[in-house]
C-alpha cells in the first residue's frame, strides 16, 4: 500500500525507480486525461515473472479506481481460480501459465471508477492434461483436490493417478497446494459460483483423473481383428458417474469408434493403443471444454458497461525445451507477433514520424521478424497453412507435411534441418526465432492440429443427465465444421493484434535473473541475451539518438506557457508554432537541440527535464493563487446553494399540510448542495425541522386511509372499534399540523364513529347476552324493597318501585343485604361516585370517580356484589345513552 501511494502521489521533481504500478498510472492517467484506450503488454521468458507483473497492475488498479459494484475484488479474486485450472509447475517456472490471457478493465468516464472487466483465454495446453515430461507437475487443481482429505473422500481421489504421477513430482516447495485451495474457495464464493457449479466442476475435474487410470487389454474380434477391453471398470464406472454418463455408452465410445462410409455407419474396434489416445482426447476435450466455461463464468461476473479500458496482455513467454511440439510453435508464433507490435511502434513508427515532420535523424538497424512470421503464417506456404492443408488430405501424415516443408523452405535461412536429422529424428526441424533457434518435433503436429474429439464421444457427453456437462457438448448435428486449432489461435491472435494497435501501449519487460529459480543470482550472459532478444538494447538506443518526447504546438503552448510567469507574449495566439517558439526564446535556457517539426515540437530527456522543473516552480507560486480564488468562490457557491435549499425547506414548512412540496424540498437538498457536500458538512437548518414534519404529514396520510375505511362501517368489530380509537388518539397528538377543512371534518367523523361503534358492539352483546342482566331482581342477595325503602319518610312505594331502575337519586341504602353499617355507608357513597363518573350527577373530574367505585370493589370484597348491581341500576331504562354506554 506505500509503495502504491508513492507511486499514485508521487512528487514532481523526485524520480522513482521502474515499478508495474508506475506503468499502471502512467496507463491511468493517460486514459483519463488523453481519453483513449490503453494496453499494458508484459513479456518474457517463462518464469521471468510475467503473471506476478500482472497481479501487481490489477492490485493497482483497483487500489486507486475502485467501484461502485466492488468489480475490482472480482478481477483480483479471478486471479486465483484461473492459475489453479490453468498454471502448472514446468521445468523452468513453478507456476507457469500455461495459457494466455488478455485481460480488459473498463472505466466509468464521469466516476474514474471500475465499471466492468472481460477476460480473454489463449490455447490452453491441454496436452498437459495428459502428459507431462520429467521434473513437470500437471495443473494445481489435480494436486490440490487430492491432498485435500474433504474432496479426495467426496470425489474418490484416494489412490495414485496417471495423470498426475507421470514425471516423479507431486509437489514443490514453492507452490503451496492447500493454501492455493481455500484462496481457490473464496474466489468461487467472490465471483458468486453456485453450490451446484462448485460440485459439478470438482467432479468433473475428478472425473478427467479417473479417465486416467482406465487400463486397456487386448481382445480378439471377429476376422482376427484385435480390439480391446476394460482390465478394471472401478474407474470407467466414477469417471461415467461424474460425468453424468451411461457406464455401457462410455465404454463402448472408449473401446469402440464409428465410421460412415457412404450413408452406411459402421463399427470398428480399437487396439489398446488406440484406445488410450482416445480416452486422453475425451480427458482433454473434457478439460478444455471445462477452462472455457471457467473464463465465461468470470466474465459473465465482471460484466458491467464498457467504457474506455486498460488492457493487459498476460500470455505465454518464449519456450525452449528438450522437447518441442505443436504447442511450443504456436507460443513462439505469438511472441513473433508481440515483439513485431513492439519494433513497429518502438522503431518503424518512430522513424516515419521524423520522416513525416521533417526531422533529420539516424537510423537504427534493428532486428527484423517479418520474415519468421512469414514463414509460419503467410498464405498459402507458411508451416500453419501448410499444416491445415496436410490435415485436410485423408492420407495426410505427419512424414508427408515434414517432406513438403522442407521441400518448400529448404532455402529460408529461418528455416533449419538438422544435419543429422535422419539419423537422431527425420521429423524434426528448425525455425531462427528473434530469441534464438529452436528445434521442434513434428511428430504430433497433425493429432494435435486437428484438436479431434471423435463424434461418438462428442454424442456421448451431449447426451448427460448434468446439464452442465451436456453445455459443453451443444448438439451441432451429424455434420460438424470443425475448424483447427492453429486456425482458431491465428484468428485470436489476429483479433488481439488489431485491439493493441488501436491502444497508446506500454512495455514490461520480465527479466529471468538466473535458470535455478533460486533468489540472491544474477547470471550476466541470461540477462544480457534475453535483453539483446527483446530488442531493449536497440529500443534504448533509438530513446537515445531520437527524440522519445514530443508534443504538437497547441498542446506544448497550453502546457508550458506559464513557464514565463511575469511575460506578456506578442505572438499571435491562434498561431501555435510562433507561441511555442516564444516560450523557449524566453526562457533564456539551452534549447538548442529542440526540433521543429511541421506539426509538433520534439526533445529529448535533458529538455524534458528542464521544462518540467521550469513548471513545477512556475506552478509552486501560480497554484496557490489559483487554490485561494477557487476555495473562495466555492465557499461561496456552498452558502448560495445552501440558502436556496433552506428557503425551498421554509416554503414547504410555511404550507405545513402538503407532502408532496415538503417531499419535494427535502429531496432537492442533495442535488442543490451537489458534490459541495463532501468539501462541507453543514446542512440547512430547517432540515431536520421538515424531516419531522415530513414524518407527520405521512402518519396523517396514514391516518386519513383508516379513517376513511373504519367511517364507512356499520357493522363493527371489536379489532375494528380499537383500530380506530388508536388513530383517533395519534390524530390527536398531531394537532399541530396544518389541516385542510376536509380533514379537519374527517377527523370529526371518525370520533363520532368510535362512539358509533362503542354502542354497536355494546348492543350486540347485550342482543347475545340480554338475560344475563334482565333483572337484578333475581338476584338472591338483593335486599327487600319495603327494607331498601324504610329509612324514607316519604316517596316509599316511588322508592321501592325504582329500586332497580336508572335514578338520578342517591341511594338511601345498599342495594345487596350488608350487615356491616361502614360497609353500607361506603356502598352508598360508591352510588354517588358512580353517577358522578356517568355524567348523572355534575363534578369537576368524573374519571377519579370511576376510579374510586372500581377501588372500593376491590378493596372490599362485600362491596362487589353491590357495585355490579348498581351498574345494572343505572343502565336500566337509563334516558342518556352515552351515560349508559359510560356504565357499560
Amino acid at each position: 500500500k506505500e509503495v502504491m501511494d508513492i507511486h499514485y502521489k508521487k512528487t514532481p521533481n523526485k524520480p522513482l525507480p521502474p515499478h508495474p504500478f508506475g506503468i499502471a498510472v502512467d496507463s491511468y492517467e493517460s486514459l483519463l486525461v488523453d481519453g483513449g484506450d490503453q494496453s499494458i503488454l508484459i513479456s518474457g521468458e517463462s518464469g521471468a515473472g510475467k503473471t506476478e507483473a500482472t497481479k501487481q497492475c490489477l492490485s493497482f488498479l483497483a487500489e486507486i479506481a475502485g467501484s461502485e459494484s466492488s468489480v475490482e475484488t472480482k478481477i483480483l479474486k479471478a486471479n486465483p481460480l484461473l492459475e489453479a485450472f490453468g498454471n502448472a509447475k514446468t521445468i523452468r517456472n513453478n507456476n507457469s501459465s500455461r495459457f494466455g490471457k488478455w485481460i480488459e478493465v473498463h472505466f466509468d468516464s464521469s466516476t474514474r471508477s471500475i465499471c466492468g472487466a472481460k477476460i480473454l483465454n489463449y490455447l490452453l495446453e491441454k496436452s498437459r492434461v495428459v502428459y507431462q515430461q520429467k521434473g513437470e507437475r500437471n495443473y494445481h487443481i489435480f494436486y490440490q483436490m487430492c491432498q485435500d482429505s474433504s474432496l479426495a473422500n467426496k470425489y474418490d481421489l484416494r489412490g495414485d493417478f496417471h495423470y498426475t504421477n507421470q514425471s516423479g513430482i507431486t509437489k514443490t516447495p514453492d507452490v503451496d497446494d492447500a493454501g492455493d485451495l481455500n484462496e481457490l474457495h473464496g474466489a468461487l464464493e467472490e465471483l458468486s459460483f453456485s453450490p451446484e457449479e462448485k460440485d459439478w466442476i470438482f467432479k468433473t475435474t475428478a472425473a478427467v483423473l479417473h479417465l486416467g487410470n482406465v487400463r486397456f487389454v487386448s481382445k480378439a474380434e471377429k476376422g482376427s481383428v484385435t480390439g480391446s477391453s476394460i482390465k478394471d471398470k472401478s474407474s470407467l464406472k466414477t469417471a461415467a458417474r461424474f460425468l453424468g454418463v451411461s457406464e455401457s455408452e462410455l465404454e463402448r465410445v472408449l473401446c469402440y469408434r464409428s465410421i460412415a462410409v457412404r450413408n452406411e455407419k459402421n463399427v470398428i474396434p480399437l487396439d489398446p493403443e488406440t484406445a488410450r489416445d482416445g480416452c486422453d482426447s475425451l480427458a482433454k476435450g473434457i478439460y478444455g471444454r471445462m477452462f472455457d466455461f471457467l473464463v465465461k463464468r468470470v466474465n459473465e461476473s465482471l460484466q458491467g458497461r464498457d467504457g474506455k479500458f486498460i488492457g493487459i496482455l498476460d500470455i505465454f513467454g518464449f519456450e525452449i525445451f528438450e522437447n518441442n511440439s505443436f504447442e511450443q510453435l504456436c507460443i513462439n508464433f505469438a511472441n513473433e507477433k508481440l515483439q513485431q507490435q513492439f519494433n513497429r511502434t518502438t522503431f518503424k513508427e518512430e522513424e516515419a514520424l521524423y520522416k513525416s515532420e521533417g526531422i533529420a535523424f539516424k537510423h537504427i538497424e534493428f532486428i527484423d521478424n517479418q520474415v519468421v512470421l512469414d514463414l509460419i503464417e503467410k498464405k498459402p506456404v507458411g508451416i500453419l497453412h501448410m499444416l491445415d492443408e496436410e490435415s485436410l488430405v485423408p492420407e495426410g501424415n505427419n512424414e508427408k507435411f515434414m517432406s513438403k516443408l522442407q521441400q518448400r523452405h529448404a532455402s529460408n535461412p529461418k528455416f533449419q534441418t538438422d544435419k543429422h536429422r535422419k539419423l537422431n529424428n527425420k521429423l524434426a526441424f528448425e525455425l531462427c526465432h528473434y530469441a534464438g533457434v529452436v528445434q521442434y518435433d513434428s511428430q504430433q503436429f497433425m493429432e494435435k492440429n486437428k484438436d479431434t474429439l471423435y463424434l461418438d464421444m462428442y454424442t456421448v457427453c451431449g447426451d448427460s443427465n448434468d446439464d452442465l456437462t451436456k453445455g459443453l457438448f451443444p448438439d451441432q448435428g451429424t455434420r460438424r465444421q470443425l475448424k483447427s486449432l492453429s486456425h482458431q489461435f491465428r484468428g485470436q491472435l489476429t483479433n488481439l493484434m488489431d485491439s493493441l494497435y488501436k491502444t497508446e501501449s506500454r512495455y514490461i519487460r520480465c527479466v529471468k535473473p538466473n535458470n535455478k529459480q533460486v533468489p540472491d543470482r544474477f547470471e550476466t550472459d541470461l540477462v544480457v541475451e534475453q535483453l539483446r532478444y527483446s530488442g531493449v538494447f536497440e529500443a534504448v538506443q533509438i530513446r537515445k539518438q531520437g527524440y522519445p518526447f514530443r508534443l504538437n504546438y497547441r498542446q506544448f503552448a497550453c502546457r508550458y506557457k506559464c513557464i514565463n510567469t511575469d511575460h506578456s507574449y506578442r505572438a499571435n495566439k491562434n498561431d501555435d508554432r510562433a507561441v511555442t517558439e516564444e516560450i523557449m526564446k524566453v526562457a533564456k535556457q539551452n534549447f538548442d537541440e529542440v526540433q521543429m517539426g511541421k506539426t509538433r515540437v520534439l526533445y529529448r530527456a535533458k529538455e524534458h527535464k528542464v521544462l518540467l522543473l521550469l513548471r513545477n516552480l512556475a506552478l509552486e507560486t501560480i497554484v496557490p493563487v489559483c487554490q485561494k480564488i477557487i476555495r473562495a468562490g466555492i465557499a461561496k457557491e456552498f452558502h448560495r446553494r445552501l440558502d436556496k435549499a433552506t428557503k425551498e425547506l421554509e416554503n414547504a414548512l410555511s404550507v405545513g399540510n402538503d407532502i408532496t412540496l415538503m417531499d419535494s424540498a427535502i429531496k432537492a437538498v442533495p442535488d442543490t448542495i451537489g458534490p459541495l457536500a463532501v468539501l462541507f458538512k453543514q446542512q440547512p437548518v430547517n432540515l431536520q425541522k421538515a424531516i419531522n414534519a415530513r414524518e407527520k404529514l405521512q402518519l396523517w396520510v396514514d391516518l386519513e386511509e383508516v379513517f376513511q375505511r373504519l367511517t364507512k362501517v356499520r357493522k363493527p368489530s371489536k379489532d375494528e372499534l380499537k383500530e380506530l380509537q388508536q388513530a383517533v388518539a395519534k390524530a390527536s397528538d398531531l394537532l399541530d399540523i396544518p389541516r385542510t377543512k376536509k380533514q379537519i371534518k374527517l377527523f370529526d367523523v371518525a370520533r363520532s364513529q368510535v362512539i358509533y361503534m362503542e354502542i354497536k358492539i355494546n348492543e350486540e352483546h347485550l342482543d347475545k347476552n340480554g338475560d344475563r342482566y334482565i333483572s337484578i331482581r333475581t338476584f338472591r342477595g338483593l335486599r327487600d324493597p319495603k327494607e331498601f325503602s324504610k329509612k324514607k319518610l316519604f316517596g316509599k312505594k316511588k322508592l321501592e318501585e325504582g329500586m332497580c331502575f336508572w335514578s338520578k337519586a342517591k341511594i338511601p341504602t345498599a342495594l345487596t343485604s350488608i350487615q356491616d353499617k361502614n360497609i353500607d355507608k361506603i356502598a352508598t357513597k360508591t352510588h354517588a361516585a358512580l353517577m358522578a363518573y356517568m355524567g348523572d350527577k355534575k363534578h369537576q373530574q368524573p374519571n377519579e370517580m370511576g376510579s374510586e367505585v372500581i377501588g372500593n370493589a376491590i378493596q372490599y370484597s362485600e362491596l362487589r356484589d353491590e357495585v355490579f348491581c348498581q351498574i345494572i341500576k343505572q343502565t336500566e331504562q337509563n334516558p342518556d345513552q352515552q351515560s349508559a354506554q359510560k356504565a357499560w
